[in-house]
């Protein structure tokens, strides 16, 4: 599953354009984006879901793999260099995944489980 920090994450939810939208409608909250129960909590299954869409669009060709190009519209592409471990100029899963791997737990500052909204809001 291809993780980013939230930060970027949110940040590309709202660079990114809908695709098959006829009318283009207003960005939704990053945050209720995330929350696809609407319970007003991110857990770590609806933030891996976000972040694999977003991965997903960000992924124009289709290959299964981020380049530097695709990523352009991130908050800070210098950390590009920095997730691609292996240095082939693609980010792949497995990269994305060392990266982010405390991520999720470093925003759930409470340790419930799950990003609230003060939680998000402090990293954005």
């Amino acid at each position: 599953m291809i993780k980013l920090p939230l930060s970027i994450v949110l940040a590309l939810a709202i660079a990114s354009p809908a695709a098959a939208q006829v009318a283009a409608d207003p960005a939704p909250d990053r945050f209720n984006a995330a929350d696809t129960n609407d319970d007003g909590k991110v857990d770590r299954q609806e933030y891996d879901g976000f972040v694999q869409e977003l991965a997903l669009l960000h992924d124009t060709d289709r290959d299964g793999k981020l380049s530097r190009s695709e990523v352009a519209s991130a908050p800070d592409p210098s950390k590009f260099d920095t997730i691609d471990a292996n240095g082939d100029g693609f980010l792949m899963v497995e990269e994305l995944d060392a990266y982010t791997a405390n991520d999720f737990d470093a925003m759930d500052a409470n340790d419930d489980g799950a990003i609230d909204r003060a939680e998000a809001a402090q990293r954005e």
